[in-house]
């Protein structure tokens, strides 16, 4: 019987001495202990830009930006009120004043016309828009001065005052010939003030290029705006990198965008942690605190120290097993990068 039980210890034995020896492993990966995020601040359109994944970034850069809505002037003319401001829904300021903002134009002054007084020539008593014409004051033939046909009713049509010097009121006769004969009179009737020009948008206002009094041409810009889900806080269509890091693009060059959609990640290059899969039969042999020795296939033969500072609660299915996700805190002698792979011992 002894003999028997001498002979099972000795088998026994070099088995239990291999399993203590074995040496247990996990694969992982470098990754950034912080990674931000840059968002679309509203939706739109991505402006084009040429950055690239892994690219180094310092804090301010300029990475993004995000096409606006423009509003331009729509005549030459003086600023005369401004009822919108940063923030402001354009809807909410129309609802209110009607308008966004009001212009008064370049030629403040119409003739309201009719062919009463027309030389007595059917060709005469058709008026053409966007015809040149002649005028002169009914009260001072010597005060004369130009316009053109800006709006036909039948008999009766508006000359936009282009040249000359009148007063509200005067009364004014018309000719197609800038000699003024009387066979080219094509009617009479009173210069007036023109009424303001009202400018819309639509979307949330960014700035306004333009305050009141300014003198404009067509075409200047007023407003800039974003789309109407835009933060009222928002000052620009400008995204920047909030620190130093490496760009990992998420994104292509005019893109169309929705709110709060990933644009690019930067990933801190200072601070790097190593995010290893272990095996659910392997996590008794770590815990929380743990320094475990690293080894990456960039520097092969060298060892380096991790700790272990998160052990995930939730795993994830992989051949018939589950894996958790263990975070170790690395402090390199060598540049680490993302992505980088690494073993880790885990059997002591």
């Amino acid at each position: 019987m002894k003999k028997w039980i001498a002979l099972l210890l000795a088998l026994l034995l070099p088995a239990a001495a291999c399993a203590e020896g074995t040496l247990v492993t996990a694969n992982g990966v470098v990754e950034s202990a912080n990674v931000y995020e840059i968002t679309a601040p509203y939706s739109g359109v991505l402006m084009p830009f040429d950055w690239q994944s892994g690219e180094r970034v310092l804090k301010g850069y300029l990475l993004f930006s995000m096409d606006t809505i423009k509003v331009y002037a729509p005549v030459d003319g003086t600023v005369s009120a401004i009822f919108a401001e940063n923030g402001d829904l354009a809807d909410d300021v129309m609802n209110q004043y009607g308008m966004l903002a009001s212009m008064e134009k370049k030629n403040e002054f119409i003739a309201q016309c009719s062919t009463s007084g027309a030389y007595n020539d059917d060709d005469n008593k058709i008026i053409h828009m966007g015809e040149i014409v002649y005028i002169e004051q009914t009260s001072d033939t010597e005060n004369v001065g130009e316009g053109r046909v800006i709006s036909v009713d039948g008999a009766n049509y508006a000359v936009e005052i282009t040249d000359g010097d009148f007063d509200d009121g005067d009364s004014v006769k018309i000719y197609r010939d800038e000699k003024m004969t009387s066979k080219s009179c094509i009617g009479s009737g009173k210069a007036q003030r023109s009424s303001y020009v009202p400018v819309y948008g639509a979307g949330r206002i960014l700035r306004c290029a333009v305050e009141e009094g300014y003198k404009v041409k067509k075409g200047q810009l007023l407003f800039e705006m974003a789309s109407q889900d835009a933060d009222p806080r928002l000052e620009d269509a400008e995204m920047k990198a909030p620190a130093d890091g490496a760009l990992e693009i998420a994104c292509i060059s005019g893109q169309q965008t929705y709110k709060g959609m990933v644009l690019a990640r930067i990933h801190d290059l200072t601070a790097l942690n190593v995010v290893m899969q272990v095996d659910e039969m392997d996590l008794d042999l770590i815990a929380v605190g743990d320094n475990l020795s690293v080894e990456f296939d960039r520097y092969p033969g060298e060892s380096f120290s991790g700790m272990v500072t998160e052990i995930s609660s939730i795993g994830i299915p992989r051949q018939n097993a589950a894996y958790y996700a263990v975070t170790l805190a690395i402090s390199a002698r060598h540049e680490l990068l993302p992505g980088m792979n690494a073993t880790v011992q885990l059997s002591k």
